[in-house]
């Protein structure tokens, strides 16, 4: 089994404008949830997986679970005209079947739970985990959002951690980069990978999100970029291996090469030895240049 969120947005389609709310409304009452053909995750969801949802912009809000009743499927013609409601809007080509439906009186607030959930590792830019409509969590952070587990405070003690001030300052390099894409110099001419609902910025990659996953425009090779995050090297590297090989087998098209990039705020022993002949991956550092300057 696997526990899941499904994400819904305002939307608009042609003439037809949906609040988050409405569209999740019919969908409950559908017993069935559209996906596009390229979700991410989508082929993984399978039957009698569990599911809570989560209204995006404005409410940002928790709103009930269900338990998957089948698989991804394709729908044929009959199915198409069933959940479209006669409308372009709701029509959609693939998508699960969903029971078990508990529709909560009360909505939970996603920001008060994001302290305590372990899939957003950037408590920061935490939206950006939940840009896909579909998003595999832990189980324990299933727990946590349906109330099964007490609400606590999640603090990083992990034998993986070397350094709580890198792992902070590389929170908010994350957004740093993100902003400033187009103007870093990656050695090639890199653009964020991007589908339909998701682009390359923590790419959900099962349970694991990706810092960035991007193509290179000359090569068409994919790329992922993964910041140290004050890990060891040895959990950095092993990390990004994962990430590389689980890209090659969900993401990457027949043929279609995979390399990665480490950020780093240096290139100690420890890392410079964990990827030695590792011809696909490259290490980049960084440098903070904070300077004051008299005004008179």
């Amino acid at each position: 089994m696997k526990w899941w969120i499904f994400v819904v947005k305002a939307a608009t389609f042609g003439n037809e404008t949906h609040t988050g709310e409405e569209i999740f409304s019919q969908r409950m009452k559908d017993e069935f949830w559209g996906l596009a053909e390229r979700t991410p995750n989508r082929k993984n969801l399978s039957e009698n997986d569990r599911v809570v949802f989560y209204i995006g912009l404005p409410q940002k809000v928790l709103a009930g679970t269900a338990t998957l009743a089948s698989r991804f499927f394709k729908l044929n013609e009959a199915q198409i005209k069933q959940y479209g409601h006669g409308t372009e809007f709701y029509e959609n080509e693939y998508g699960v079947l969903i029971k078990d439906i508990d529709i909560w009186p009360q909505k939970r607030s996603m920001e008060e739970l994001i302290p305590s959930l372990k899939f957003i590792e950037n408590k920061v830019a935490w939206g950006s985990y939940l840009m896909s409509s579909v998003r595999e969590i832990y189980e324990e952070d299933f727990k946590i959002i349906t109330g099964e587990r007490s609400l606590v405070e999640q603090i990083i003690t992990s034998k993986d951690i070397e350094s709580q001030t890198e792992f902070a300052l590389e929170t908010h390099l994350e957004e740093f980069i993100y902003q400033n894409w187009e103007k870093i110099n990656w050695g090639s001419k890199l653009k964020l990978y991007e589908t339909d609902e998701q682009t390359g910025r923590q790419f959900p990659a099962g349970t694991w999100s990706i810092d960035f996953l991007a193509v290179d425009k000359s090569t068409n090779d994919l790329v992922v970029v993964e910041l140290k995050r004050g890990k060891t090297s040895d959990a950095t590297v092993g990390q990004l291996l994962r990430y590389i090989n689980w890209v090659k087998e969900n993401v990457a098209d027949a043929g279609q090469n995979v390399r990665g990039i480490i950020i780093a705020k240096e290139v100690e022993d420890g890392l410079k030895y964990a990827v030695k002949n590792l011809d696909y991956i490259e290490i980049k550092t960084y440098k903070v240049d904070f300077q004051l300057y008299a005004q008179r």
